[in-house]
């Protein structure tokens, strides 16, 4: 590890959509620019794990024609996903390095106000110092207190991707943009969903007519909403899941996914 650090005018935490955006900006402004991102692909969560990845599976999902008494493999399907996400992998390098932004794999914390130790993935530990840190880290997906996400029968909206078949029965607690988009794929690759909500509709913050169009479109794959509810404990057996909810109502699927 050398004592030395790295001198940069503009160091960019994180290489999603604002990370990537604010890095080239400085250094369109003729900045020396740092990038440091923790995955080995650039893209933040959205690129990876979030938007991009879910709209893939629905486009792929949108082509096919299933039958209920068949196990469908998604690893076809994810493939493409990985197909989209790499083609976006290289675009951003691409991009950056026309822009002489100097990229780093590793994990960033701060040692002070201006310096920044890096520790990257395959080789030495960095430190860096910048005159501005724009911190662009992202989101993760959230875990209620009662519901033990364990990425093998309870899955969040980052594992929920490494399934290796769709399920034939799943339940999706939370009715926004990620539940309902999550509930309408695997509704339409065949899987018997249920999507709960505390709110009385899905994607209640939209217009009422969007909201009960998307309703009525669940009802047509074969889906179930139960809104004005909450799951109050969640358990997990070789079965599947067991879902209770505050009014004592209980729901079994194979598999559950929180959003």
């Amino acid at each position: 590890m050398s004592d030395a650090p790295i001198e940069c005018d503009f160091l960019v935490i994180g290489s999603g959509p604002a990370g990537q955006k604010a890095a080239i900006q400085g250094a369109k402004a003729g900045k020396k620019v740092i990038l440091v991102e923790r995955e080995s692909r650039l893209g933040g969560i959205c690129v990876n794990r979030g938007t991009i990845p879910s709209k893939a599976l629905r486009e792929s999902a949108m082509g096919v024609t299933v039958d209920r008494s068949d196990v469908i493999e998604l690893l076809p399907l994810i493939s493409q996903v990985d197909t989209v996400v790499g083609a976006h992998d290289s675009f951003s390098r691409d991009q950056l390095s026309r822009n002489d932004v100097r990229i780093e794999t590793g994990v960033a914390r701060f040692l002070a106000r201006d310096l920044v130790e890096v520790r990257t993935l395959r080789g030495p530990v960095l430190k860096v110092r910048a005159h501005w840190t724009f911190i662009a880290t992202g989101s993760t997906p959230r875990h209620p207190e009662q519901i033990p996400i364990d990425h093998e029968r309870v899955f969040d909206s980052g594992s929920i991707l490494a399934l290796a078949y769709v399920p034939s029965s799943i339940i999706v607690v939370g009715g926004g943009v990620i539940g309902c988009e999550y509930a309408s794929v695997f509704a339409r690759l065949g899987a018997r969903v249920t999507l709960i909500d505390r709110h009385p509709v899905p994607l209640g913050f939209l217009d009422h007519e969007i909201s009960s169009r998307f309703c009525d479109t669940l009802a047509v794959l074969g889906a179930g909403f139960i809104g004005n509810s909450q799951a109050k404990s969640v358990g997990t057996s070789i079965t599947g899941v067991e879902v209770e909810l505050q009014d004592a109502t209980r729901l079994h699927a194979e598999k559950l996914l929180v959003a």
